[in-house]
């Protein structure tokens, strides 16, 4: 009993959280990871999510000494119809019960939630590094060798400015956009050459490792200790030398030596290698600098076929929250129409809904994109990587596909019965999307598609933008969901309101499959509808929300035209090598 009361007490004092007597030498030895949990302590080796009775019985032991608050206090008097900010506490009363050895039978468990970027329609989108933001070796040569004149473009102008304000962005308005550009440009160029500066002078390191650490799971086969991180923090910084001394005006100018220049143009050589691009666990269109950055994932791979949905995971999750989408879509349309009765904005609902419940599904693990004009946005406008596109457009269009089967087997009879005393235009209309009414133009038709897609994607990219008043507590699945029941009650009348080219395709391909005639696809609507409408609107919404609102630099609307084709020839030179078209 001794023992067992000994071993208890070893544990709970390993999970308590440090008092405020000890001593901050040693806590500030322990590297705490900035994605680890609040009242985690890495060095005892103390798991993110412990167990909650263990927690209370903590509580209990040492009473709370902070005074009760009132909620105008606790948010400051800022009240929000998004819910309250969130807590340590309402944290902790939303974890669940962890066994002991859980984690360790199954560690992707213990792993960050971040570890890896998600485009996700259910929380806001990654901050990623793209080729087009990050300047070419021969650009970064000519910025070092320039450091000295930080406003070089802005004194050929005459303009009186300050250096310091010009890095922070902070440029005055004007009539002349040549003052304006000048400004710009020598604002890019003070935080290009600062950043490369920390890269070249050992900084970038440490920023390395610190953002390795901070996406590394928990378990891993040697948890570095305390002393040694201590001890490799120690061997970085040689005597004498600070990290807080370092100036700009410290290091010797490029150009001086042509040696220097040499091994300034071999170091940066080495940084942007582009052999860490052909690596295959590598997103293809991130910038070399930030290659290393990815950490690969833990996974609980116990079963052949845990190895198998590893490699293949986000396809598969997207596939399933696609068909449960679908299948309740078309579920809903026909119930309202075998019955002849109803409300027609039932369907409205119940799509929003169904599109809620496949975010729900799926957010967390492919980003229950539902609509590969989704997908092609996020690509082009917020990088994502387009090594994952195919599979997710497979994913899409065959659960479009067998979700119209399944929808059509569960209500076989029921259609059978419609059939013997109407036209199968009402089927038809329940799975595909058309010009609903004779009198109803192509340009009508296609313009539907254009504006109903284009509100959607701006709605898209306003959700997943952090720096704009993304919803908390897991509401974007919802808001979503209520997103596509006003567009349906708006665009739906005319034509039926795709926004997608898998929503219509695949069930157009299931109705022919079961003997519906082929007059499905002679009828051009499914291309300029859901094709080329709802395609083109997706550009544009994107566009004018990066255009009017988002200031984040992985949009290409927020930086420089060159550099944009730049990447895209880099892009088109790779292709052609994979392909031996060269």
């Amino acid at each position: 009993m001794d023992g067992e009361s000994g071993r208890a007490r070893a544990t709970s004092d390993a999970q308590s959280p440090q008092s405020p007597g000890q001593d901050r030498d040693a806590s500030d030895k322990d590297y705490i990871s900035p994605t680890r949990a609040i009242g985690t302590d890495e060095g005892s080796g103390a798991r993110r999510r412990s167990s909650v009775t263990s927690r209370r019985s903590d509580e209990s032991r040492v009473p709370s000494l902070a005074p009760r608050t009132t909620l105008a206090q606790r948010t400051q008097g800022r009240f929000t119809l998004a819910g309250p900010d969130e807590t340590p506490q309402l944290r902790l009363a939303q974890e669940p019960f962890v066994q002991p050895g859980y984690s360790d039978l199954n560690p992707s468990y213990e792993q960050p939630s971040n570890a890896r970027p998600v485009w996700s329609l259910a929380k806001p989108l990654p901050r990623v590094v793209r080729s087009g933001m990050v300047p070419t070796k021969q650009e970064l040569l000519q910025n070092l060798a320039n450091a000295q004149r930080p406003t070089e473009n802005s004194d050929r102008l005459n303009l009186d400015v300050d250096a310091n304000d010009i890095e922070q962005g902070r440029i005055d308005k004007t009539t002349d956009p040549r003052k304006m550009n000048a400004q710009v440009d020598d604002a890019r160029l003070q935080r290009e050459t600062n950043f490369m500066n920390k890269l070249l002078s050992g900084d970038g390191n440490s920023i390395r490792q610190t953002s390795r650490m901070s996406r590394t799971s928990s378990v891993r086969r040697r948890r570095p200790t305390a002393g040694d991180m201590a001890q490799e923090q120690l061997s970085t910084v040689q005597e004498g030398d600070s990290l807080d001394n370092e100036e700009p005006e410290e290091r010797p100018e490029v150009g001086d030596d042509p040696l220097e220049d040499q091994d300034l143009g071999a170091r940066l050589e080495q940084i942007l290698s582009a052999h860490e691009l052909e690596k295959s666990g590598y997103a293809e269109d991130m910038h070399p600098l930030v290659q290393d950055l990815i950490e690969d994932e833990v996974h609980n791979n116990h079963t052949v076929w845990s190895v198998i949905r590893t490699h293949h995971r986000e396809a598969f999750a997207e596939a399933l929250g696609v068909f449960v989408q679908l299948t309740l879509g078309f579920c809903v349309d026909l119930s309202v129409t075998v019955a002849n009765q109803g409300n027609p904005n039932t369907t409205s609902w119940a799509w929003g809904l169904a599109t809620m419940i496949g975010i729900y599904i799926c957010g967390g693990v492919s980003g229950a994109h539902l609509n590969p004009i989704v997908t092609v946005v996020l690509w082009f406008y917020r990088g994502f990587p387009k090594r994952k596109m195919p599979e997710y457009f497979a994913a899409q269009f065959l659960a479009a596909f067998l979700a119209g089967l399944a929808a059509y087997g569960i209500y076989y009879q029921a259609i059978q019965n419609y059939l013997h005393l109407n036209t199968d235009t009402g089927i038809i209309n329940s799975f595909v999307t058309n010009s609903r009414e004779a009198w109803m133009g192509p340009a009508t038709a296609f313009f539907n598609e254009f504006l109903g897609t284009a509100i959607l994607i701006i709605t898209v990219l306003a959700l997943g933008d952090d720096q704009n008043a993304p919803p908390g507590a897991g509401m974007n699945s919802l808001i979503i969901g209520l997103v596509i029941t006003c567009l349906c009650m708006c665009f739906g009348y005319q034509t039926g309101a795709a926004f997608s080219p898998s929503r219509d395709f695949g069930p157009r391909l299931a109705l022919l499959a079961v003997g519906f005639p082929n007059t499905l696809f002679t009828d051009p609507y499914w291309f300029y509808g859901p094709w080329a409408g709802a395609l083109s609107g997706g550009f544009i919404g994107a566009f004018l929300y990066d255009f009017f609102i988002f200031t984040g630099g992985e949009s290409p609307i927020n930086y420089p035209l060159e550099r944009t084709q730049r990447a895209m020839t880099k892009s088109g030179m790779k292709w052609k090598r994979r392909l031996h078209l060269n």
